[in-house]
């Protein structure tokens, strides 16, 4: 099973609606918000694409009754803790909305997060952690999501233009990070 997952998308229509082209060319199977949509109208296409799409709430999602309306209820409060298969997923808009779940080393297989706007891909334990980057590509000027698949755990840090590299490629296998600014 594939996931797209993406953050940060602030409202750029264009942006969210690129991340859902790449994740139709990927065939995902679900969509994960991790926050920072901003304004419900920014996801409406993700409602006729009918792939399930779950979210968690930023610190810029004033409208969550919209957003509860464009995702069929999907968006929940950080940390969210869906499990997918046999996949455990710790999901949350910012890394310190997680530090209450991720002391109980080994419990998740892939710990999402957002808001700094720069792409991450690591291991922790056995633990895939990863930041999309943002969909809006306002801070780092590139527009980012990703797709992991579920079962294997591999990941990809897509840009929205169409770019794809292996979170291998990108970091080695270790932390990797957008361009500075």
């Amino acid at each position: 099973m594939k996931a797209g997952i993406l953050s940060d998308s602030h409202n750029h229509r264009e942006g969210a609606e690129g991340a859902l082209r790449r994740f139709l060319e990927e065939r995902v199977d679900l969509i994960l918000h991790l926050g920072d949509v901003c304004a419900p109208e920014t996801l409406r296409g993700f409602t006729a694409a009918g792939i399930p799409l779950i979210g968690v709430f930023g610190n810029n999602d004033g409208n969550r009754q919209g957003l509860q309306a464009v995702s069929s209820n999907g968006f929940h409060p950080s940390p969210h803790m869906p499990v997918i298969g046999q996949t455990r997923i710790l999901m949350a808009h910012s890394f310190d909305e997680l530090q209450g779940e991720i002391g109980e080393g080994g419990k998740y297989d892939l710990i999402l997060f957002g808001h700094t706007h720069r792409t991450l891909t690591m291991r922790v334990g056995r633990a895939l952690v990863l930041n999309p980057g943002e969909a809006c590509g306002f801070v780092t000027g590139r527009a980012t999501c990703a797709v992991v698949d579920l079962d294997t755990m591999e990941s990809r840090i897509l840009t929205i233009d169409g770019e794809a590299t292996s979170s291998r490629e990108e970091s080695g296998g270790t932390a990797t990070r957008g361009p500075k600014r």
